[in-house]
């Protein structure tokens, strides 16, 4: 009755048993019929780890562990192998593979130390093991004659995305092709969710707002549940600054497809960081339009309400506002502020009251502007204190004062 109320959690958990007993049962029927070991062949477990990978590109978190499990198991298997196993194509094209996947530095040590070494290029071995050990100067220099696209596309695709990583920085643009040959030979897998979360983030360094909006669409459409697309929320938000989406009306309206791509709670996060930057950018247009998408994606009494109070009010410095800005501020929880809110709080409070108050006269023009209309006093007096009412009566008492003068002196 229990799995009754939470169906998809239970079938999530009893699919992956079903994944890992199939795994297991299957390597265990391999060993009764006469395999040599008791494990499946290198370029088997490969694909095996694969498919959990194209799950975990699909959301499916579950299997995280399984992957882990299925790497290490490799570790152990990949080492124990007569050298002749390595002679196979496949199984030579899995260890790299494997290293590129998360397997332990190791196991390629120990195949380059083979003889006769596996039936791979040497180079992909050792420029694999030079990727895992941060050594970015020699992968490049032994990649440097090695087209991904004549590879197989199971090993080309990791080669693309691994021979990307340090133009990333130097050379933006062979990044991105190479990330696209990496998206293009494996479609579907996370080499690809990986390539395109690379290419969103190289895209918006670039300042290419075009290819940034359509590869941010793709991403989203395809891996929008990736176990990763935290990573890649992170930064698209960072992108969002770099951009300048909201330095003008025409810019803002560009993001208005992308961002309903999101789900409702990353998007009202994205527009109330808009919002922000906009308004302290001085773009109260854009700032406002962000405040009011964000608005209608929040729950009254919550602290991205309150916050977004302060926002709408610093967009409307508008006189006929000045009623309903005070109404708005004053309803604020401050309580649930950050001192940064409040801070922020401070210099609406600020501007608006500046607003009240008009400027000097100009030279040689005797007496001060004044307003045209009084505000209402708010219906909740609890706020005034005892000193507040006696200098309300000794400014009356000034006022009925200062105009029995006044009387006296024109007669």
């Amino acid at each position: 009755m229990r799995c009754l109320s939470i169906r998809i959690p239970c079938f999530k958990g009893l699919l992956l048993g079903l994944i890992a007993a199939v795994f297991w049962v299957s390597a265990g029927w391999a060993q009764q019929v006469g395999k040599q070991t008791s494990d499946p062949e290198p370029f088997e477990m490969i694909r095996s780890l694969q498919s959990l990978q194209e799950q975990i590109a699909q959301g499916n978190s579950h299997v995280m562990q399984a992957q882990r499990a299925l790497l290490t198991k490799m570790d152990a298997s990949f080492v124990v192998l007569p050298a002749d196993a390595w002679q196979e194509p496949r199984n030579a094209r899995a260890a790299v593979i494997h290293l590129l996947s998360g397997g332990h530095p190791d196991v390629m040590r120990y195949l380059l130390s083979l003889d006769p070494a596996p039936a791979v290029d040497r180079k992909l071995m050792e420029a694999s093991l030079a990727y895992v050990e941060g050594r970015e100067e020699d992968m490049i220099v032994l990649l440097a004659a090695i087209d991904p696209l004549e590879l197989p596309a199971s090993l080309g695709g990791h080669v693309a995305l691994v021979k990307a990583a340090p133009y990333i920085r130097t050379d933006p643009e062979k990044a991105m092709e190479l990330l696209q040959v990496a998206s293009l030979l494996m479609p579907g897998t996370l080499v690809e969710e990986a390539a395109l979360r690379r290419e969103v983030f190289v895209a918006g360094m670039t300042g290419n707002v075009d290819r940034f909006r359509v590869l941010s669409i793709r991403y989203l459409r395809r891996f929008r549940t990736s176990v990763y697309a935290g990573d890649f929320r992170r930064r698209f938000a960072l992108s969002l600054d770099t951009l300048g989406f909201v330095k003008s009306e025409d810019k803002f309206a560009l993001l208005d497809d992308v961002l309903h791509e999101f789900d409702a709670d990353s998007r009202r996060g994205l527009y109330l960081r808009l919002a922000r930057s906009a308004l302290l950018a001085g773009h109260l247009n854009v700032a406002r339009k962000a405040t009011g998408e964000a608005l209608t994606l929040t729950v009254d009494g919550t602290k991205e309400n309150e916050i977004l109070k302060i926002y709408l009010a610093a967009t409307r410095l508008d006189p006929e506002f000045i009623t309903a800005n005070r109404d708005l501020l004053w309803s604020i929880d401050k309580s649930i502020l950050t001192a940064q809110d409040l801070a922020m709080l401070d210099g609406v409070y600020t501007v608006l009251n500046s607003v009240r108050h008009f400027p000097e006269p100009p030279p040689n023009v005797i007496g001060e502007f004044n307003v045209a209309t009084n505000m209402d006093a708010p219906e909740d007096q609890s706020w005034v204190s005892a000193d507040m009412e006696l200098a309300n009566v000794l400014l009356r008492r000034t006022g009925k004062s200062l105009a029995q003068l006044g009387e006296q002196d024109e007669r």
